[in-house]
């Protein structure tokens, strides 16, 4: 049974006060790429992923399985339709499941119920049709000669047609081994086919085999994932019973997602056509491309497929790698948009909604023009100028690394960040530094801000010892309140008046120096906004959610008066945590974003016109779209909109002033799709 992810963390009370609780909001609020929404954009990033989508629940759609952090499974459950899917983030931790990379869920003991199939193991399903069950111990696969089956990568698929599930298992070599099934659908027996199924090694090693019908003559075909990002593709030009693959492209498509490229074909929106998602491995690069679930829609059809790009961050908000979020209002409009590192860059969305109803558009890669090594920033008013200017830590082996500082040489609205050092507080940091990590706070209130930073091990504190408007910062401290000694590796940290008793808590993610044991941590202050003395309370702050290398920030997003958190991770993702201490109200599950459209919707008002209507219409992806007017003899008699447009809500008006009274149609058409509404003109 799937294990149960409390999504509400009710955290122990201590004897003086109680911890903060907080609840996880997946779906909280929108976040766009080009006109395409993220399904669940703050469930956190994924590793390794390896999309499957399988109806495990037999519920009629098909839900999305994928890679985890710690090499787990990730569930997102179908909540939608089955020719209109939406995803809802369950857990990262299916069960027992605990795969290297790859799982195949198929029926193979022919008892009705899917089977995870992996790494040369079987976990049998002892659910129920409605709800499986893997908890029990794998069967460890072992051939006819007594060798373990060797399956990085696994498609357990009846190749041959006999009512049995074969293995054709992917190799880190590139090659294919087939594995015939000679027992039978109910008792399965492995035999060696082949090491070399195709007689051929793709490029970059680590093949990933997808079996399916791409060309709907009744036979498999294959798709291979390849170390290298790119995908090969193989037709059977034999039968369904006596395969026979013949190599086609090395470039399917053109697609390539730079790493360990893992397709998956579904028709998972029940048009009756296969689509492509891609999984890939984590991009650590100094120039890492966004997103971890790729996905390609097909606009052809189920004979001749047409895959084109749709996004690359299909399920969660990802950049990458190291995910560092920073909430600052950096357009002076009133709310907060949104930053986090991407490689040596910046990466920015800006919040095109309010600050009750924020909305996350992204913008830029390169904000700022930053080109830092493993730059990680942190938004400030150091020089009391009514504006947000920049720190940046830099990563560098050996070190020393920098600390840099860009002042807004701008406006609130319109930010110019000049470069002033790459080292503002020289001689502190060694070769011992890795990468550092800065952030402010005024924890001696006096007035100015403070500066802490990690470099990867030791939290340094140094206190500004001018003022508000011309800064100046000493250090005081390299183990500050004891944080950070020789064996507790501090590395991202923010401070923040959870208790709201007028002074500043502390949270902070530390990593045993060794035993590699990560723990994110929080501390109380039960000293004074003045003199801080930091109390631990929590040595592993979210026990029951998989986090590696967490990185808090914290608001009050939603405007009731405490403070949620935004939380980034090493896979390079970030969760949301709506604050709910005190709060009474029984709410366990999160909040969905508004439904977006599975077709074009057309509405139109007033009807009657006299003589302006409003003609509102709604998209569920970017695509070419034409709007028009006719009269009732089908005559057009205006063009109102023509090209391509973004997912999501448009509005125009038409002004029937120069028409004679009667009826007309408004004529959406999109690719596939056609759209009719009749407006009455009175004049």
């Amino acid at each position: 049974m799937v294990k149960s992810l409390t999504i509400l963390l009710l955290l122990p009370i201590a004897a003086f006060a109680q911890l903060p609780q907080f609840q996880l909001q997946p779906g909280a609020f929108p976040v766009e790429i080009n006109g395409v929404q993220m399904q669940q954009p703050w469930a956190g990033g994924i590793e390794y992923t390896t999309p499957e989508l399988c109806d495990l629940d037999n519920d009629g759609d098909l839900d999305f399985y994928t890679g985890a952090p710690g090499y787990y499974i990730g569930y997102f459950k179908n909540i939608g339709l089955a020719n209109c899917p939406e995803f809802q983030y369950v857990t990262y931790q299916v069960d027992s499941l605990h795969p290297f990379m790859d799982v195949d869920f198929v029926d193979i003991n022919n008892d009705g119920l899917k089977d995870a199939v992996l790494g040369g193991y079987c976990y049998l399903n002892m659910g129920t049709s409605s709800q499986f069950n893997f908890c029990g111990d794998p069967d460890t696969l072992f051939d006819t000669a007594g060798n373990q089956l060797i399956c990085p990568r696994t498609a357990a698929v009846d190749i041959d047609l006999d009512g049995d599930r074969d293995i054709l298992a992917g190799q880190t070599n590139g090659y294919i081994r087939f594995y015939q099934n000679i027992g039978t659908s109910t008792n399965y027996s492995f035999q060696l086919g082949s090491s070399n199924w195709l007689n051929s090694s793709v490029t970059g090693g680590h093949a990933d085999p997808c079996f399916s019908d791409l060309d709907s003559d009744g036979d498999l075909d294959l798709l291979v994932g390849t170390g290298a990002g790119t995908i090969y593709y193989y037709r059977n030009d034999g039968t369904a019973q006596n395969p026979s693959m013949t190599y086609v492209t090395n470039n399917y498509f053109g697609i390539n997602v730079q790493m360990d490229a893992s397709p998956e074909l579904a028709d998972f929106d029940g048009d009756g056509d296969l689509d492509l998602f891609v999984g890939r491995s984590p991009d650590e690069g100094q120039n890492p491309t966004q997103g971890d679930v790729y996905f390609y829609e097909n606009v052809g059809t189920p004979q001749v497929p047409d895959f084109q790009f749709v996004t690359t961050n299909y399920l969660s908000w990802d950049c990458g790698w190291g995910a560092t979020p920073r909430l600052v209002d950096i357009d002076g409009d009133g709310d907060p948009d949104l930053f986090s590192r991407l490689g040596s860059h910046m990466i920015y969305y800006q919040n095109q909604g309010t600050l009750q109803n924020p909305r996350f558009v992204y913008q830029s890669s390169t904000f700022g023009n930053v080109n830092i090594i493993d730059c990680t920033p942190w938004f400030v008013d150091i020089d009391g100028d009514g504006d947000y200017d920049l720190l940046v830590g830099e990563g560098d082996i050996p070190g020393p690394p920098g600390l840099h500082l860009y002042l807004n040489q701008g406006t609130p609205q319109n930010p110019n960040f000049i470069h002033i050092t790459d080292d503002l507080v020289p001689g502190v940091f060694t070769q011992n530094s890795v990468i550092l990590s800065p952030w402010t706070a005024d924890i001696d209130a006096d007035g100015d801000q403070d500066l802490f930073v990690c470099d990867g091990g030791t939290l340094y504190y140094f206190e500004n010892t001018g003022s508000s408007t011309r800064f100046h910062f000493q250090l005081v401290s390299t183990n500050w309140q004891n944080i950070g000694s020789t064996t507790l590796a501090a590395r991202n940290g923010f401070f923040y008046d959870m208790d709201r008793d007028g002074d500043l808590d502390f949270f902070i993610d530390t990593e045993d120096s060794y035993t590699w044991d990560e723990r994110f941590l929080f501390y109380r202050n039960v000293g004074s906004p003045q003199n801080a003395q930091m109390v631990l309370e929590s040595e592993d702050f979210f026990p029951e959610i998989m986090i590696r290398k967490p990185a808090p920030f914290i608001l009050d997003m939603d405007q009731d008066g405490d403070g949620d958190m935004f939380l980034g991770d090493q896979a390079g993702g970030i969760r949301y945590f709506k604050n709910a201490t005190g709060d009474t109200t029984a709410v366990l599950q999160p909040t969905k974003m508004r439904p977006r459209p599975c077709r074009a919707t057309l509405t139109i008002g007033p009807n009657p016109s006299n003589p302006i209507s409003l003609i509102s219409f709604s998209l569920p992806s970017p695509q070419e779209v034409s709007l028009s007017v006719y009269n009732i003899l089908g005559s057009k008699i205006a063009t109102l909109v023509s090209g391509k447009q973004s997912a999501g809500d448009h509005t125009v008006s038409w002004n029937a002033t120069g028409n004679a009274s009667g009826v007309y149609l408004v004529r959406l058409t999109t690719p596939g799709e056609e759209v009719t509404q009749k407006v009455v003109v009175v004049k």
